[in-house]
């Protein structure tokens, strides 16, 4: 099946995959879905929950999770966009409530999707705590729990350092917040367990298949192995939508990468105190994310995004990246001196051009969803239920939800796109780099 287990740890670990079929010629279908990873498969699971007779196949041009499903740090969570107080100064207070229950809702939905289905995911919830490790990074949270309740959200309470360090042991935290509604996931694990779950309900899935072009008006999709002529069309590809050219200027990739060390012994983990498996970020703008494996690793991602010029696909290393996240775990963790690293990878997001999700359509038959901005394992689940009454015309909370149908700000052509992204990462790197200069007078 290639070299698809190089894309991440999380692939490695499973070992063999049986793989599935690609397309064998031209056919047709009721909803043809592009893409299998968490937006595709769980739009394929509503779609046959709700109606059983539809004849629902979904294409994958490599292997199910070859995105960022199968990339990402595996964290169900409820962030939306980038921050709360963003979200706020973009939309307002309303829709910054409307959209803090609808990633609640998203967290709860995939929980019950990983029972009902019975997903052998390593499935925990034992909730996230985002860290401040300097003063500035102390100033931003302490201002987003005043908006929270300000807001009237629930789930969130405030940790003083000592309260933070007893949870997991870092002598960088000043304080932190703690979200109730986080879980972790073996991210493969769990698109692989959707797919399975698809494929009983009844759904067709095609590995090997890619997608050439897409005809809308003729309801026709033209891949290299056949033509599929369908009613509705999903393009369930997130950070890979702008090899379609109607997505091209709504969403960009953006790269995020990810280090790995070797499983901590039994001492490390007791100077850790990391007994409950709960995630952690910190406050940074371009924040790190990080968390046990279940045997026990550190997964450590985040210190920066890049937009590469022209929005290469196939960028799966950063040695400079690589290099940052590790002294960022020698500085968070002191007491892992000497740890080694055994794996590095990373893989494309999808960013909008105001850092927030949209579902839309190009035609009346013709649906999309993008932007997660990194955050999207139980966003994009919970998008496909959204999806699937948007297909079939129901009309819930869900399909009501402001980036269903949102106005999306263009992005330009290369190379003012490459400018741009560069101006916006620039900003918030900036804010990173004086918090941290604040932190070490």
């Amino acid at each position: 099946m290639g070299d698809f287990r190089k894309k991440s740890f999380w692939m490695e670990s499973l070992g063999a995959y049986r793989g599935r079929p690609p397309l064998d010629g031209s056919t047709r279908a009721d909803v043809l879905i592009i893409g299998a990873g968490f937006t595709g498969l769980s739009t394929a699971i509503h779609l046959k929950e709700k109606r059983p007779s539809l004849k629902v196949l979904v294409l994958e041009s490599d292997v199910v999770g070859f995105g960022a499903s199968g990339r990402n740090g595996g964290f169900s969570m409820r962030l939306f966009g980038i921050t709360m107080e963003l979200t706020a100064m973009r939309y307002g207070r309303e829709k910054t409530k409307e959209a803090d229950r609808y990633m609640v809702k998203a967290v709860d939905h995939l929980e019950r999707m990983v029972q009902k289905y019975r997903i052998e995911c390593d499935y925990v919830r034992h909730g996230m705590m985002t860290v401040a490790a300097n003063p500035r990074q102390l100033k931003h949270l302490e201002k987003e729990m005043r908006l929270a309740e300000e807001l009237g959200i629930k789930g969130l309470r405030w940790l003083t350092a000592e309260e933070a360090r007893a949870l997991v042991d870092s002598p960088t935290y000043l304080g932190a917040r703690f979200d109730e509604h986080c879980a972790l996931v073996h991210p493969v694990k769990l698109v692989r367990g959707l797919a399975d779950a698809a494929e009983r309900l009844g759904v067709d899935i095609r590995e090997r298949t890619r997608v050439l072009d897409i005809r809308p008006d003729k309801s026709e999709v033209h891949t290299d192995r056949g033509i599929v002529r369908a009613d509705s069309i999903v393009i369930a590809t997130n950070a890979f939508s702008g090899l379609f050219s109607p997505l091209r200027a709504k969403q960009l990739p953006v790269y995020t990468y990810i280090a790995l060390t070797e499983p901590l012994s039994a001492g490390q983990l007791k100077s850790l105190g990391w007994e409950r498996r709960i995630g952690i970020e910190d406050a940074r703008n371009l924040l790190h994310y990080y968390r046990l494996t279940p045997d026990n690793r550190l997964l450590f991602g985040g210190s920066d995004a890049i937009y590469y010029y022209g929005g290469p696909l196939d960028r799966d290393r950063n040695e400079l990246i690589f290099a940052r996240l590790k002294r960022a775990v020698a500085e968070t963790f002191p007491q892992l001196q000497g740890i080694r690293f055994t794996h590095h990878w990373g893989g494309p997001i999808s960013a909008t051009l105001d850092l927030v999700p949209v579902i839309g359509r190009i035609r009346p038959n013709v649906w999309y969803s993008v932007g997660c901005m990194g955050h999207g394992v139980s966003l994009t689940n919970y998008n496909g239920l959204t999806i699937a009454e948007l297909l079939l015309g129901e009309e819930s909370e869900r399909t009501d939800f402001f980036i269903v149908g949102r106005r999306v700000t263009p992005l330009p052509p290369e190379p003012f796109r490459f400018l741009l992204a560069e101006a916006i990462l620039r900003f918030f790197r900036y804010g990173d780099r004086k918090g941290m200069r604040a932190g070490k007078t």
